[in-house]
């Protein structure tokens, strides 16, 4: 059961990678906050996915986890219910067998224009992308369990609101900083 699951989620990683550089399939994120990203909004990733015949279950956990999998796809959040996916070329990834960590400090470090150069090319700044894609990971498993367990207690809704809306904070922290730095460094060339 494993490998058919692992087999299904590494397909739809090949159609998620194939439709983010579809250009008639993407559209401009935001000119304000991600200058130059165009991806594919997640709730509409989902749903042509699930068009295309893959069970729900598989698609929830296949697209949450593709970023950690293979880190050329990477994730733009507007809001904490409005997470945008896009293909950066040279992330120059080989998708990890088992865990994002095997490809992580690699990868990093190949994001920015100049390898060496800045925060975002440190090991500590791999580290902590990588404990937060984690986090992104776990918080994405929660929800899907969530749904299993409702109706839900106002606790426990308040509590998954909470922690979604943080993660995304953090989230788009993280990837605001990386992509300030890119700029930065653009501009420095």
């Amino acid at each position: 059961m494993a490998n058919t699951k692992n087999s299904q989620a590494a397909k739809i990683r090949k159609q998620i990678i194939a439709w983010l550089q579809d250009e008639d399939k993407i559209e401009v994120v935001s000119e304000q906050r991600f200058p130059g990203i165009r991806g594919i909004r997640a709730v509409q990733l989902r749903q042509m996915l699930g068009e295309q015949g893959y069970p729900q279950t598989a698609v929830m956990g296949a697209v949450s986890a593709a970023p950690s999998i293979d880190h050329r796809i990477q994730k733009a959040a507007l809001k904490p219910r409005e997470v945008y996916y896009y293909f950066v070329a040279d992330a120059d990834v080989k998708p990890a067998k088992d865990s994002a960590t095997s490809a992580v400090p690699a990868t990093k470090s190949s994001r920015t224009s100049t390898p060496g150069v800045g925060l975002t090319a440190t090991s500590a700044f791999a580290a902590l992308h990588t404990a937060n894609d984690r986090l992104d990971q776990a918080v994405d498993d929660l929800l899907t369990a969530a749904q299993s367990q409702a109706p839900l207690s106002d606790l426990e809704i308040d509590f998954l609101t909470d922690l979604a809306t943080q993660t995304a904070k953090q989230s788009e922290l993280l990837q605001k900083f990386a992509t300030q730095e890119r700029i930065a460094q653009l501009r420095h060339h």
